[in-house]
């Protein structure tokens, strides 16, 4: 018998996960403020409950992915959060990208109740996600690790458990840092290729048979979209809220980040 499992957020990752869940068979109960998304999601066989704390009480595994940090504190604690439920899941995992000092203070008051708690970040894009093929950064208990695995393998195939909680989040955030830096040096060497008079399209595709190959010349289409279609709250700025929180993880540590932290202003400024 399949756990029953409850989502909340249902965001350009958060709606493709639960449709993958739900073509496998999960019962599912959902929560978000975009009715709209929660009405596609019923169509498909999902349950909608009235707020965070409803769905805690209809799952018995819960997965949140929401947009920050402050998202995450208010499902959890806010007025009907996860908290307030009535019964607690026996275990949670934080699939948003928040600092992994906030991920740590969030689990101790479940974990006081014995209720597990994994941070759980996530990284492909929509794409990846529509197709199962994410990257599931874990970090918490083992045996917490394995409840959430055969979930985590329907939404991903890089799932990897890479220490305690908030080390996901580590995780996520320097592949973030490495993600920004490749971008400005991609963005740099197209101006560069197309100042001196050269299809940048012919020298990607021959980067990408070179050393110079990386993720973002693969998918520079892409990431080309990410400035073309700006808008408020969309990819760039999630990307720049992760950025933050890296140097001040880099702060704390007294790691200097020069790259990144020239990297951040080069692409936003």
């Amino acid at each position: 018998m399949k756990a029953r499992l409850g989502l909340i957020g249902l965001g350009e990752m958060g709606m493709v996960m639960a449709e993958n869940l739900l073509k496998k068979g999960y019962p599912l109960a959902v929560f978000d403020l975009d009715q709209k998304r929660v009405k596609r999601l019923v169509n498909l066989g999902a349950s909608a409950v009235s707020g965070p704390d409803q769905v805690a009480e209809n799952s018995d595994l819960l997965l949140i992915i929401v947009r920050t940090t402050e998202q995450v504190r208010c499902v959890l604690f806010g007025e009907n959060g996860v908290v307030s439920a009535s019964s607690l899941p026996s275990a949670i995992a934080v699939m948003s990208t928040i600092s992994p000092v906030d991920a740590r203070k969030m689990a101790k008051p479940f974990q006081n109740k014995g209720i597990g708690f994994i941070d759980a970040p996530v990284s492909g894009a929509r794409l990846r996600a529509e197709s199962g093929d994410l990257t599931i950064m874990v970090g918490g208990d083992s045996g917490i690790y394995r409840k959430f695995l055969p979930i985590f393998e329907v939404i991903g195939r890089h799932v990897v458990h890479v220490g305690s909680v908030g080390a996901g989040q580590t995780a996520k955030l320097v592949n973030n840092m490495l993600l920004l830096v490749n971008m400005c040096v991609a963005h740099e060497a197209k101006a560069l290729i197309e100042d001196t008079g050269m299809d940048h399209d012919t020298i990607f595709d021959l980067i990408r048979v070179s050393t110079g190959q990386s993720w973002v010349i693969d998918n520079w289409n892409t990431v080309a979209g990410w400035w073309q279609h700006y808008s408020p709250g969309t990819a760039l700025d999630l990307l720049y809220e992760d950025i933050d929180i890296t140097l001040q993880l880099g702060e704390k540590h007294q790691v200097p980040l020069y790259l990144s932290a020239l990297a951040k202003q080069l692409l936003r400024y």
